[in-house]
């Protein structure tokens, strides 16, 4: 229960983060890619970000 619960709560803070980004602006949504980007190649792959 509790590695359920941890997994709704990672979901979330994912959400707001880009929830929040998307509400910054293009310049930030563009940091945020190229950052994930670099960061985790595989996933950006998955999400078709490159």
């Amino acid at each position: 229960l509790r590695k359920v619960r941890s997994q709704f709560v990672q979901a979330d803070k994912a959400r707001n983060l880009i929830d929040m980004v998307r509400r910054k602006g293009r310049a930030a949504s563009s940091v945020l890619i190229s950052t994930l980007c670099e960061v985790d190649p595989v996933l950006s792959r998955e999400l078709r970000l490159i």
